[in-house]
């Protein structure tokens, strides 16, 4: 009943859609339309309302670049319907379906880049679908799935495709036969190397830290293995009580399993997040499907090397632990892998981690690599 009555709210009062618009410097080349978020043109991206999330300083910086080259930049709301890219349009970006609905009134020669900030919407569906099949199985209950998207021919559309994770996510656009390019993904936070480690006691403690969708980011796994492992220490920084049939399958091992530890949310910019990083060794993270995950990144900011499956679209080059499949007992294999690893190779495999997203995953890393991508694509632009 109530989704009904916002639906006539929303028909009576519809939401006003709010279109930014930035001048380059001299006569427009053209403009160049982008789909993704506004507000933070608006609030700028140390807004409160950013914290711990990429994509406000990410859209400021692609607009940015498109202005400094002469055009007249445009961005709306990536669930704008009303909005229709001008007759000058020479280039749109778009982040889910919205370039499928302007590809027949574009104008000739109009450049169209679908700007992916997740893997393509089928394998991450069916990947969420997948896990919660192996929860049914292991615990005999069905729980409901929490991160589904609508299905979106973005990828068919688009003349260019970006992806802001690694391989695992560039692959699943690849059978659209378009080119595909790796913006990588950039950091909200970047703390100095954390002093005075005790890796002899870090190495036997772990932190998952996640979002919402505890089964699509493998909170499930983490939990059942790390009950099975007395010995290592599990501390979880989410809000899995915001999912009620989760929490009623999980509560006891949350609350009652002595080495596991519920944190609660967690403001990875506190001394709280610098506390944990100086006590634990790795951020176990095995999730279903990512587009780069952005927590597994900032945890590497504070020094803490990944265990990640390879859907969590991480480089873990020769520093982190990979972990083989979906399973408990995969799991648990990599995290006794580095608890069992002489103390002073994990410090230096937690550096190595460091040094790896100081070089790649910065906010000035991306603002280069995206004003490269922006150049490119304006070279072929009239």
């Amino acid at each position: 009943m109530l989704n009904k009555l916002q639906r006539a709210y929303s028909l009576v009062f519809p939401r006003k859609q709010t279109v930014i618009r930035r001048e380059p410097a001299g006569k427009p080349r053209g403009c160049v339309a982008i789909s993704y978020i506004t507000w933070p043109l608006v609030e700028g991206y140390e807004s409160p309302k950013a914290r711990g999330h990429t994509n406000a300083y990410e859209v400021i910086v692609m607009a940015e670049a498109f202005r400094d080259l002469g055009f007249r930049v445009e961005v709306v709301d990536w669930d704008n319907t009303d909005y229709h890219p001008p007759a000058d349009c020479r280039i749109v970006v778009d982040i889910h379906s919205n370039l499928e609905r302007w590809k027949e009134s574009l104008p000739p020669g109009c450049k169209r880049i679908l700007h992916a900030t997740g893997p393509h919407w089928l394998l991450w569906n069916h990947a969420e679908l997948s896990r919660l099949q192996g929860v049914r199985d292991r615990r005999g209950v069905a729980l409901a799935p929490r991160r589904q998207v609508p299905p979106s021919r973005g990828v068919e559309a688009a003349d260019h495709v970006v992806v802001l994770g690694n391989e695992f996510t560039r692959k699943t656009f690849l059978f659209g036969g378009k080119p595909v390019t790796r913006v990588p993904i950039s950091s909200a936070y970047e703390f100095p190397w954390p002093e005075r480690r005790d890796f002899e006691l870090a190495r036997r403690k772990f932190l998952w830290v996640g979002s919402y969708g505890m089964v699509h980011k493998g909170l499930d796994l983490a939990l059942d293995a790390f009950a099975e492992m007395p010995n290592l220490e599990l501390t979880v920084c989410g809000r899995p009580e915001k999912e009620e049939d989760f929490y009623r399958l999980y509560g006891d091992l949350l609350l009652k399993t002595p080495n596991i530890r519920l944190h609660g949310w967690l403001d990875m910019a506190s001394p709280d997040f610098l506390e944990i990083a100086r006590t634990h060794a790795a951020v176990i993270y095995p999730s279903s499907a990512e587009g780069g995950a952005g927590s597994v990144i900032h945890c590497m900011h504070a020094g803490i090397l990944p265990i990640c499956t390879t859907e969590a679209s991480i480089d873990l080059q020769n520093f982190g632990v990979p972990v083989e499949s979906a399973t408990v007992t995969a799991v648990k294999k990599s995290c006794r892998s580095i608890a069992d690893m002489p103390s002073a190779a994990v410090e230096v495999r937690a550096r190595a981690a460091y040094d790896h997203v100081r070089n790649v995953h910065t906010r000035e890393r991306f603002r280069e690599n995206y004003r490269t991508f922006a150049e490119r694509i304006a070279e072929g632009v009239v």
